[in-house]
């Protein structure tokens, strides 16, 4: 497939991967709308977006009304690419309820329902409607001190795969991306705890390169050897 003359949504632009995803789609041809959580983080928005809006994935109100906007305005969308995430450590009985709650909420529930609602637009389009999602390794392999992160990224994996077999009438392509360990910084910002000593990472360019290919190639499924191979 190609990118040219399409038009998609970033959710979490403005984060390492999501800002290099949407300059790759832009540089290919495609007009992209980009979503940051706040006015302040959404100065770290790529300049050339088409659009740049806010969303808010701990917020009900936030997301009704993003989708609402697109859902109202006749905004033509041929693929979503889910971007964004937090990460928190710690072990399960030092893990509060409301921290559990509150990554479930950010990786899994709040795009979920985001992608949820803008369905109708992508059944609408016949340009390889696609929805796309990074979860990471931890949708594959369990690691101890991140119990919650895994819980919330692996409950996000098992839902696009479901998902998948629900999109197939529409013809939406549905891909869950599960790179290792990349070096986006995410782990020194973490929802709560302190992350391990982690190994030098894949670059994230690197990450977004088999992203950018895989979508092309027309694959249906980026698991983690396909990062390292």
């Amino acid at each position: 497939m190609t990118f040219s003359g399409k038009q998609y949504l970033v959710i979490g632009a403005n984060g390492v991967f999501g800002s290099l995803i949407a300059r790759a789609l832009i540089e290919r041809g495609a007009t992209v709308f980009g979503t940051a959580r706040s006015n302040d983080s959404a100065a770290n928005l790529p300049t050339d977006l088409a659009q740049k809006l806010l969303l808010d994935l701990e917020s009900q109100t936030s997301i009704e009304q993003l989708t609402d906007y697109l859902l109202t305005s006749d905004t033509q969308l041929d693929g979503i690419i889910n971007a964004s995430g937090r990460v928190g450590f710690g072990t399960i009985a030092d893990t509060t309820l409301e921290n559990a709650h509150r990554l479930m909420q950010i990786n899994h529930f709040g795009p979920a329902q985001t992608i949820s609602r803008l369905l109708p637009q992508l059944a609408n389009s016949t340009n390889e409607p696609f929805v796309l999602s990074i979860t990471g390794v931890v949708a594959e392999k369990v690691f101890p001190g991140m119990a919650c992160y895994i819980t919330s990224k692996t409950a996000h994996s098992t839902w696009l795969k479901a998902l998948a077999l629900e999109a197939r009438r529409q013809k939406i392509r549905v891909i869950d991306a599960r790179p290792g360990h990349t070096e986006t910084g995410l782990a020194t910002r973490p929802l709560f705890g302190t992350a391990p000593a982690f190994a030098q990472g894949m670059t994230p360019e690197h990450v977004v390169s088999v992203i950018i290919s895989g979508l092309e190639t027309g694959i249906t499924d980026l698991p983690s050897d396909s990062f390292t191979a």
